[in-house]
């Protein structure tokens, strides 16, 4: 019953029946499976408190990127790649595709999907009309692909590995993630070749302005703390905190602007989500993730892996992958580092299927949708038929190569 009460959770969030806001259905089915006893309130409670560090680094992230956004940051990276691109729409993509995967790679995914989805389609649409979907796309699916290459990359990987090794984990998961890039930007060139013809008037990028300039060097600064917290083994949530905090200083944002950028619904809705999770976690569901990883055990490194992959891949899309990813961290514990590397995989490339996978593209539909522009879920998922297989295969296919 309590994974019933999930997955229909899930489901109403997907199809978002209106006039009620999406936040509300994780929320009350939280309320309903403590209601119905299969969750007790200490149980909801310690949930909560257990996600501390995730919960704390994505505020932070929120305040980093309403920095970036009020000091004119992100638009300042906006207005150089529209000059770089030099009037052609197919070059403009590109350039922006990959300056969305290095913010994503160095930031977070949630920071392109709630700071850079705005400036590209101010960007595009104001300097280099036409088609603006394949643009919106790539921001949200290059916010998954990209978030698995660096151990801050993606909230979720904090919660499966908190204190990974640095070097391991950039050996495991760099070259795949570089590899995964370049594939999901040939399917996306192919895929809208039609729609990413013509070309624009030039237009010269002005240089940062100073609350620019400054919010850039402090995101240089937090970025090369994220580095030295991992190193030293600290908690990554108090970290983004405190980089929020000077962020937010050098652009000279007043507290009020920076309230408006945090989204207190996605907040709340996370709860929600870990709620949930934790009942589905009491009814069974980590003992059957890792009944299943013994299992596959016996036909060799090669089905572990792609089972760990797959299956936490196709979990996302059915629970989201944050709370998927509290499950997988169980997993990790119960197993080791080598099962934990395609568990990530699997948890940030597969929201790349259902626009319900992550808190990214949950962020990111809000966004598209304030604009006038419907997103079906077919239409993503048509798309995402094509990308999730290619990555998660060249993935599986490299961590097998280090399997021991």
């Amino acid at each position: 019953m309590a994974i019933a009460i999930a997955a229909a959770a899930i489901i109403l969030l997907a199809v978002r029946p209106r006039p009620v806001p999406g936040w509300v259905w994780p929320v009350a089915g939280a309320l309903l499976v403590v209601l119905l006893g299969y969750e007790p309130p200490l149980g909801a409670a310690d949930a909560l408190v257990r996600q501390w560090n995730v919960l704390l680094f994505i505020f932070g992230l929120m305040g980093v990127s309403a920095a970036a956004q009020e000091s004119g940051a992100f638009r300042w990276i906006a207005d150089f790649v529209v000059d770089r691109a030099c009037g052609s729409r197919r070059r403009l993509f590109v350039l922006l595709f990959l300056a969305c995967a290095a913010v994503t790679l160095l930031l977070s995914n949630d920071a392109t999907a709630i700071a850079l989805t705005p400036i590209v389609y101010e960007a595009v649409s104001t300097r280099a009309p036409g088609e603006i979907r394949p643009f919106l796309l790539a921001c949200v699916f290059t916010a998954n692909t990209a978030s698995f290459g660096l151990p801050f990359s993606n909230p979720a990987n904090v919660l499966i590995l908190p204190h990974p090794q640095l070097v391991a984990y950039v050996w495991h998961l760099g070259p795949p993630e570089l590899a995964a890039i370049a594939i999901n930007l040939a399917i996306f060139l192919s895929f809208f070749r039609n729609r990413l013809d013509g070309e624009f008037p030039r237009h010269r990028a002005n240089a940062p302005s100073p609350a620019a300039l400054r919010t850039l060097i402090a995101l240089c600064v937090l970025g090369i703390a994220y580095f030295l917290a991992l190193v030293l083994r600290w908690p990554l949530g108090p970290v983004a905190l405190a980089g929020a905090m000077l962020s937010l200083a050098v652009a000279g944002t007043a507290p009020r602007r920076a309230a408006e950028h945090i989204s207190w619904r996605t907040l709340v809705l996370l709860c929600g989500l870990f709620v949930l999770f934790d009942a589905v976690t009491r009814a069974g569901f980590v003992t059957w993730m890792l009944a299943g990883l013994h299992a596959a055990l016996g036909y060799g490194s090669l089905v572990v892996t792609a089972a760990a992959a797959g299956g936490a891949a196709l979990l996302s899309n059915a629970f989201n992958n944050l709370p998927v990813a509290v499950a997988a961290s169980y997993v990790a514990r119960a197993t080791s580092e080598h099962v934990a590397y395609p568990l990530i995989v699997g948890v940030d490339v597969g929201p790349n299927l259902l626009t319900t996978g992550s808190v990214a593209t949950i962020l990111w539909i809000a966004i598209v949708r304030s604009y006038g522009i419907r997103i079906s879920v077919g239409e993503f998922a048509r798309l995402g038929a094509l990308v999730v297989p290619a990555s998660l295969a060249v993935s599986i296919a490299w961590l097998r190569l280090l399997s021991p």
